[in-house]
């Protein structure tokens, strides 16, 4: 039988590439890029590994239940029946002595469609807790844009500029963390004909690259950085008078406001020194209106700034005209031609009054569903009626542990974890494990592809599908925030008893009184969700899409805000209150809180505690991505162990050597909230100033069994952070994952 090529959509990371899986008598031997997929043939080295990871035998196969003591990591299998049932009994039970609140749930970057499923169950439960890695990974960013352009930032951008381009690589490592962007910038690269302006702590290879300026900005002071660029461009008057003039609002606002960042005061705060930033401001402004600020993970993680930088950003791009430009920074609403985001997640059967419960609506408005209506009353209107809005509103993440610990402001009793190792992704993993092996947490359970550190501290462990064993649909297109569709076939069934993490929030809700807003299958869902594009391609189901056509992009329109409106004859502009770029944020502003980017110095920094850095004498940043893995994922799989058989750190060699510390040595890395111990590292492209430690470290090789939990406490750099309120940034909640204040010296010395 002569191998078969099965065409698919890889899920090793949320740009989505499009892969080809070689197939040979039923298994899949190879993974490769589609080059007939829009991303072009590109496929990574983490991608290319879930042939390995498919098979597995690590991999869970079967429903478990717990045996003994939380923690002890004795199982029972059982069916899944037998596990849905006994799940559905208990919630109901919780449900009805504690209310729907009791139950919480945390979501991870997703291995499957495990957020909008999940929060359509939770919307038809009646609880509003679902929490997930959003509040400081990609999701508080696309928020504020709603808020600021009352749409989204292309992810795919349709084409890069043909001349006078600059593209602002700031708070990513392209060449680590999204490689299919990584690939095309090789190409522009070549080209000649577009500027780069790399923002890095560290000299990274991609500044080697591609950097025409590199700015190595001393770590969360990015939106003074910001804030400065705006300073020079606003008094030189190197903005886009006109668009600003016509499509935003606040200007005058946002001119006094940063007059309080002079180039000089921030390359006192920044450490970038004054003649960069006011030349990279100028080279940024100069490319107008071909400018672009892709997304940055590392602007989410900074805690009580997140909201000002992701704020400035947005500016920049807007006051240089870029927006809704080929070559710029064209925006995106929801997809037009699906039922996603709010029709497909069921947020309308979430009555008011269990709206109001919402953990952390009372701190973080933005985040919540304060922020959420508001932005919503905006958007809707403006996009026929749709909204984008997976992943948000959620709850406030460290509010969950607190309630369970603490019943305040009442009582976590059931909790679901959903793609999610909450053990690794979490800041203050101390408080985390407390609250997961809390006896009044009467109930956990994990639907998961592996058994990490936290599913061992489980009730019920459900396994769940990778990828190539189900039908996709791109995230972008049922969660409501990208315009395009995007499906696939299922490669091979799945294996031993798997099943879709859709099939466990379907049969779990089924049970407790669901059914009539649930499809039967997976396939039928997408069709559902597809069908207004389906109707205009005359086509009948999800299955013929994926053989005919496989993705829609809708045309892009140059300019759109400036085309008339039918319906009112006048021109469209965009989606947000004032219908303009909101420099001055109305939704902000209602909600009390600054309305205007501002600068703050986090807490523990050299400046902000000088006499703690004397004993914490270097700034710890973590984070950091490195492929092949993503997170805390893959650590099972031989050929990526071998490429990273340790966690490392990064220093500097002549840092090193004051400290003690021998190259390939273990070395404790201390903070006030902790310590852990990874390999020492030497490179000279981190500042001396600075150390480098690689996260969400555990070990699937060693014991399994509580308190060691795979050694998840020991490299686990989430150890040394901490979720305290005043860290966090007051708008969204997004808790300080990087950067700290840390000592590090050699394993055998103690202190």
């Amino acid at each position: 039988m002569a191998e078969e090529i099965r065409k698919s959509i890889c899920w090793g990371c949320w740009m989505q590439c499009g892969a080809l899986a070689h197939v040979d008598q039923g298994r899949v031997v190879k993974l490769s890029g589609d080059p007939e997929f829009y991303t072009k043939g590109f496929f990574c080295d983490r991608g290319a590994r879930f042939a390995e990871h498919l098979y597995h035998s690590d991999r869970l196969n079967y429903p478990l239940k717990r045996k003994g003591k939380r923690g002890e990591a004795r199982w029972q299998q059982i069916s899944w029946d037998q596990a849905l049932e006994e799940i559905a009994a208990k919630l109901a039970e919780l449900k009805g002595q504690y209310g729907a609140e009791t139950l919480a749930t945390t979501c991870g970057t997703g291995r499957g469609h495990q957020e909008t499923f999940k929060e359509r169950f939770m919307h038809l439960f009646g609880s509003p807790n679902h929490a997930n890695a959003g509040q400081f990974c990609r999701i508080e960013t696309r928020e504020i844009d709603y808020a600021i352009y009352g749409a989204d930032i292309v992810a795919m951008k349709p084409k890069v500029a043909e001349s006078n381009g600059c593209i602002v690589i700031w708070g990513h490592n392209p060449k680590e963390s999204v490689p299919v962007e990584y690939h095309e910038y090789r190409k522009v690269k070549k080209k000649g004909n577009i500027k780069f302006i790399v923002i890095d702590p560290k000299r990274t290879e991609v500044v080697d690259e591609f950097a025409d300026l590199w700015l190595p900005i001393r770590p969360a002071t990015d939106a003074a950085l910001a804030l400065g660029w705006l300073h020079i461009i606003i008094n030189e008057e190197l903005y886009d008078k006109e668009f600003v003039e016509t499509w935003c609002y606040g200007f005058e606002q946002l001119k006094k406001r940063v007059q309080e960042y002079p180039p000089e005061r921030v390359a006192e705060i920044t450490w970038v020194p004054r003649e960069k930033i006011v030349e990279s401001a100028r080279m940024f402004a100069g490319a107008r209106p071909y400018t672009n600020i892709p997304w940055g993970v590392k602007t989410d993680m900074q805690g009580r700034n997140v909201t000002s930088v992701i704020q400035a950003i947005a500016i920049l791009r807007a006051i240089t005209g870029s927006i809704n430009v080929s070559g710029g920074s064209p925006l995106s609403g929801p997809c037009l031609k699906a039922n996603g985001g709010p029709d497909f997640n069921h947020i309308d059967m979430l009555s008011p009054e269990q709206r109001a419960k919402q953990l952390g609506m009372d701190r973080h408005k933005f985040w919540t569903f304060p922020g959420y209506d508001l932005i919503s009353q905006a958007m809707r209107p403006y996009w026929n009626g749709k909204m984008c809005s997976s992943y948000m509103p959620g709850c406030h993440v460290p509010d969950v542990w607190r309630a369970i610990l603490d019943e305040d402001p009442y009582p976590i009793k059931a909790l679901i974890v959903g793609g999610n190792n909450p053990l690794m992704s979490f800041a203050n993993t101390p408080q985390v494990y407390r609250a997961l092996k809390s006896s009044n947490l009467e109930l956990l359970a994990v639907v998961e592809q592996w058994l990490t550190p936290s599913a061992v501290l489980a009730d019920y462990v459900l396994p769940a599908a990778n990828w190539l064993e189900m039908p996709l649909l791109h995230f972008g297109t049922y969660t409501g925030a990208q315009d395009f569709v995007a499906a696939a076939e299922q490669v091979v069934p799945p294996l031993f008893e798997r099943r879709p993490d859709y099939s466990f929030w379907q049969e779990l809700g089924v049970r407790l009184g669901q059914e009539k807003y649930w499809q039967k299958t997976l396939e039928k869902e997408w069709e559902w969700c597809m069908k207004p594009l389906l109707d205009e391609l005359n086509m009948e189901s999800f299955g013929e899409f994926v053989q005919k056509q496989r993705f829609w992009f809708p045309p892009f329109e140059e300019r759109y805000h400036e085309k008339n409106d039918p319906e009112t004859g006048r021109p469209k502009g965009f989606g947000t209150s004032t219908g303009k770029i909101e420099f001055y944020s109305t939704v902000l502003d209602k909600l009390g809180y600054d309305p205007l980017p501002h600068y703050q110095e986090p807490l523990e920094t050299p400046v902000s505690q000088p006499e703690l850095s004397q004993e914490y004498p270097l700034i710890l940043i973590t984070g950091s991505r490195f492929r092949p893995f993503h997170h805390s994922e893959h650590r099972q799989l031989p050929s990526a162990r071998k490429l990273y058989p340790d966690p490392t750190l990064e220093i500097h060699p002549e840092t090193a050597r004051k400290m003690g510390i021998e190259e390939g040595a273990w070395t404790i890395i201390e903070t006030t909230w902790g310590k852990i111990k990874q390999r020492a590292r030497f490179s000279t492209r981190i500042d001396p100033r600075m150390v480098d430690i690689q996260h969400s470290w555990w070990f699937p090789e060693e014991i399994p069994d509580d308190p060691i939990l795979y050694r998840a406490f020991e490299s686990n750099a989430n150890m040394l952070t901490t979720d305290r309120e005043d860290y966090c940034d007051p708008p969204t909640g997004a808790m300080r994952l990087s950067p700290y204040l840390c000592k590090v010296y050699p394993a055998k010395k103690y202190h």
